[in-house]
């Protein structure tokens, strides 16, 4: 108590007591003493606690392991009986249905005490111990005659009140009858009679033959069998009716309990099972194994009563509370050690789980076909891209199927090699085109990949197949569209190297006609042809032209319906009385912005076409629509942009073209016609016009059906037509010499000009490229109009020659002269100060496209189309 307080009082004064180290070390001992009895009993209680546990927890398991043992016991007993069963009753429904069969075959058999029917029934009987015999009765249920020698005459009798004659007589077509033990009343012993209906030759009852089991032996056999003093064998009819039970089978037999679980809840879900039922005698729970024997109506059940199959576990319940005791730390241990196992095993199964989420969600989700195959062609993991192709509904039905079976038979054997080769250990890749049972024909770039096992035996491979029919598609439609820019190209270049030899041979012709006496009419006759010729060879150009795109074109907008029907009286004319023109017009059609003159040509060419498809006679339709496309529309060569168009659809009926020649009816030269009667240039114009124009032609054939070509051409909406434009008064020509500068790099050409220009009154100056030029015009001599080609040598064209003639001479006059006369040549910061006139052109062309650009009147329209 004094140290006590004095430590109180020293505390109170803010001096630290003395020996602080002691009185805290002995505070921790004091605590120390105070706990540890404490701790000893709470471990004790936890120890016991666990011990008790684990006895607990294994008397559980070895109950539960006894109950499965038990159950699985009585299956195999109940599988044996069933067994059994259907041996011995299939052996008896066989002779059941030979001697019924016999009985067909020898109706003479059939009367009452034939010898020769007990006869052959003994022999039958005699392969079969298991038949205690075999009777035959007749409709009446009156006795023929049976294996034991009855039947004869003076033992006359009917078994008609027997169940099984009964229902067998009420239907004849249920096949067999196993009856309740019953009585006999020959030899007072009990059987089970087995039966089967027979028919008379007319399809009417006839009788029944009946097979008597020995029900004695059968019960001796299911006593034999070992289910303990208090189990229970039994069997049943599928009704619920107890046909034998061991023991006390005599209190049983043809008692029904068809309200039993067996027959209301476990027999239903399925044919064979176990559960724990209370017995039927002194309502003991007792565990039950049944099966239903197959294709018989019969069920086998097998009980063992608890105390019996339990004694074991009792004993075992003994022995494990003795040794509980001194198996307490070792379990706890191992419960620390095995709890820490299972989490590295949770956590193992996690991260399986996490690799296998990842790889499931890859596979699952690339837009390929992935399989993996065995190397004996079983295909062990399909996608969900495969199950789509192949249309499988499940990747059980994949996975049960051979590779081979998906393989076309007619490129079965280079399948086989190509796997064959995998299998050797290459990795082989390459496309194929493939008809997948998805009805879907595909390209598809494959790629099959040895499956090594780590030490590098190959156990199978793995195909990775990649969807690529829309690249073939688009590189198709590029190599297409490249032919077809390729052929156009040339074909605009020969147009337009063909056009400066014309602009040269009709200037030339031009002038000779001028300068022939008048008397020359032969000359001039000769003159005038070359110049048709010309002018002939000219068409053929403007057609090569239009189908490059580079034919000129004067848009405006215009009344497709009013110009379809102006144009009837003329086809009509053309096509001849024996052709049929319908018309089917769109009363609200939008107008078109398009090249009138260019649109009735197109009409007429698809018009001239028709009439050869149908052999001069039949009838040709034009109709006009409204369409709206929503999206962008595949021609087979290039795309249009989605939006609003007028379409013209020119229909015929007659012979029609194959898929092939329709793919190529837009080709330039390409012609189904007899040689000489067609250039092969009439689509492609109308193609070329229609795509220059901003939109497309599509043709749709059958063979015998007749031809539809659909010219979708861009909307100008409902708007009106242009207004007629008034005529331009021509200017009148000069009458000095004004000096020309002409820019041509073809002599022929030039030399032309400066004559055509010479004839005309004007002083021609000619150069060949663009640097010549340039110094003409810095020359002190003043020029009053450049003539110059878009296409020039060097490194400078006329374009780049007229943007640097308005940057130093804004106000000289532009000519442009072109083979390929298409004013998109022109930019347009130069379209408004300059004039295009097209190669070839005549002299009285040439003239007025001179007058209007010195004028400056109509600058930025073509000359000349």
């Amino acid at each position: 108590m004094l140290d006590q307080s004095q430590s109180t009082i020293d505390e109170r004064h803010g001096r630290r007591p003395r020996g602080d180290k002691t009185a805290r070390a002995e505070a921790r001992a004091a605590r120390d003493r105070r706990w540890t009895p404490r701790i000893i009993v709470l471990s004790g209680l936890v120890l016991a606690i666990l011990c008790d546990a684990f006895v607990a927890h294994m008397l559980s398991v070895n109950y539960w392991e006894t109950q499965r043992t038990t159950e699985a016991a009585n299956g195999d007993l109940a599988r044996a009986l069933e067994e059994y069963m259907l041996r011995n009753i299939q052996a008896v429904d066989l002779l059941l249905n030979t001697t019924i069969d016999n009985l067909r075959q020898n109706p003479s058999l059939l009367t009452r005490g034939n010898l020769d029917l007990i006869d052959d029934l003994k022999k039958r009987v005699k392969p079969y111990p298991v038949a205690g015999g075999i009777v035959v009765l007749d409709a009446e249920g009156e006795l023929i005659g049976d294996s034991a020698g009855n039947g004869v005459p003076g033992r006359e009798n009917n078994f008609s009140d027997r169940a099984y004659f009964q229902v067998q007589r009420d239907d004849p077509g249920r096949g067999i009858f196993i009856d309740v033990p019953v009585t006999s009343r020959v030899n007072k012993g009990v059987f089970i009679a087995v039966s089967r209906a027979f028919l008379t030759s007319d399809g009417r009852f006839g009788g029944v033959v009946v097979v008597p089991l020995d029900y004695e032996n059968l019960r001796r056999f299911f006593l034999s069998l070992n289910v303990g003093q208090r189990g229970t064998v039994t069997l049943y009819r599928d009704d619920g009716t107890i046909l034998l039970r061991t023991p006390n089978a005599d209190a049983f037999g043809g008692r029904n309990v068809r309200s039993n679980w067996l027959f209301t809840k476990y027999l239903p879900q399925a044919p064979s099972g176990s559960f724990e039922g209370s017995g039927i005698t002194d309502g003991v729970s007792r565990t039950i194994s049944y099966r239903r024997v197959a294709g018989l109506p019969l069920v086998v059940t097998v009980a063992r009563h608890p105390v019996e199959y339990l004694a074991g576990w009792k004993n075992n319940a003994l022995y494990y509370s003795a040794a509980a005791a001194g198996l307490n730390l070792l379990i706890v241990g191992f419960g620390f050690g095995l709890a820490r196992q299972w989490r590295l095993r949770a956590n193992s199964e996690q991260a399986l789980r996490d690799n296998f989420e990842q790889h499931k969600l890859v596979t699952e989700n690339v837009p390929a076909l992935i399989v993996r195959v065995d190397a004996d062609g079983r295909i062990r993991y399909a996608n969900r891209i495969a199950h789509e192709w192949y249309a499988d509904a499940s990747a059980a039905a994949k996975r049960s199927r051979r590779i081979d079976s998906f393989i076309d038979p007619s490129r079965e054997v280079e399948g086989k090699q190509k796997i064959q080769a995998v299998l050797a250990g290459k990795t082989i890749r390459g496309e194929e085109k493939l008809v997948f049972p998805d009805g879907r024909e595909r390209w598809c770039e494959i790629i099959r990949v040895p499956d090594r096992s780590p030490d590098g035996t190959v156990r199978g491979y793995v195909v990775l197949s990649v969807d690529i029919t829309e690249r073939k598609r688009i590189e198709d439609e590029l190599r297409q569209a490249q032919k077809m820019e390729a052929i156009g190209q040339l074909a605009g270049g020969i147009a337009h190297d063909s056009n400066n030899m014309l602009a040269a041979t009709l200037g030339n012709l031009d002038m000779l006609l001028d300068t022939l006496p008048p008397g020359a009419e032969v000359c001039r006759g000769m003159v005038e042809r070359a110049i048709e010729a010309a002018e002939r060879v000219a068409d053929l150009n403007r057609r090569l032209l239009a189908f490059a795109r580079k034919q000129t074109l004067r848009p405006q907008i215009t009344d497709v319906n009013e110009l379809v029907g102006g144009m009837t009286t003329i086809l009509q004319r053309t096509l001849g009385e024996t052709i049929e023109i319908a018309l089917a017009q769109d009363p609200m059609l939008w107008r078109c912005l398009i090249d009138p003159t260019q649109l009735q040509n197109a009409l007429l060419n698809l018009a001239l076409n028709a009439r050869d498809a149908m052999s001069g006679s039949g009838c040709l339709t034009i109709a006009t629509e409204n369409a709206v496309l929503d999206e962008p529309l595949n021609d087979g060569d290039e795309r249009i942009a989605a939006g609003e168009y007028v379409t013209i659809a020119v229909s015929d009926r007659g012979t029609g073209m194959p898929p092939d020649i329709v793919r190529r009816a837009f080709e330039p030269f390409f012609t189904t016609k007899e040689f000489g009667k067609g250039s092969g240039l009439g689509l492609s114009m109308v193609y070329g016009f229609a795509r220059q124009s901003g939109g497309t032609a599509v043709i749709t054939s059958e063979v015998g059906q007749g031809t539809r070509v659909t010219l979708y051409l861009p909307s100008a909406g409902p708007g009106v037509a242009d207004p007629p434009r008034a005529a331009v008064a021509r200017p009148s020509r000069p009458e000095t010499g004004e000096r020309i500068l002409v820019v041509e790099d073809n002599a022929l050409v030039g030399v032309m000009a400066s004559t055509m220009l010479s004839s005309l009154g004007y002083s021609p100056l000619v150069v060949n490229n663009v640097p010549a030029a340039l110094a003409a015009l810095a020359r002190p001599d003043p020029v009053a109009l450049l003539l110059t080609d878009i296409l020039l040598p060097g490194s400078m064209t006329g374009i780049e020659l007229a943007r640097e003639v308005r940057c130093r001479w804004p106000s000289l006059p532009i000519l442009f002269m072109s083979g390929f006369a298409d004013p998109s040549l022109v930019p347009e910061e130069l379209r408004e100060t300059s004039r295009l006139i097209a190669k070839p052109f005549r002299l009285g062309q040439l003239s007025d496209a001179i007058v209007a650009t010195l004028a400056g009147t109509g600058a930025g329209k073509a000359a000349n189309t």
